[in-house]
């Protein structure tokens, strides 16, 4: 039943994920705005958030090593956020490295 909530859970979190970087990348404006750093921040977030997925399809096979994958990408996520939020440090963290390690806690 853990693993069925944590499953339910990790496909929700990773389609709001989705839907933000769909929505960046189709509704966004123009990348002129941005800095030098901000694309290289967000190719980092990328990373880690392919990271997360790729664990969590792999949870469907094998259980543990797509858990694991989950939880120290989490915690990877947890640090970049703590790194990169100007203020609200304690918020950033909670909205995006948090659910993904309770997820990866549950499946585990």
């Amino acid at each position: 039943m853990r693993r069925k909530i944590g499953r339910i859970l990790g496909i929700i979190i990773i389609s709001i994920w989705l839907f933000i970087f769909f929505g960046d990348i189709f509704g966004g404006e123009s990348d002129e705005y941005l800095v030098e750093s901000a694309k290289f921040q967000g190719t980092i977030l990328l990373l880690i958030m392919l990271t997360e997925i790729f664990g969590f399809v792999l949870n469907w096979k094998y259980r543990r090593t797509g858990a694991l994958i989950v939880i120290f990408a989490s915690i990877a996520l947890l640090i970049f956020a703590g790194l990169t939020a100007g203020r609200n440090v304690l918020l950033a963290m909670a909205s995006s490295g948090l659910p993904f390690l309770i997820v990866g806690i549950l499946i585990f």
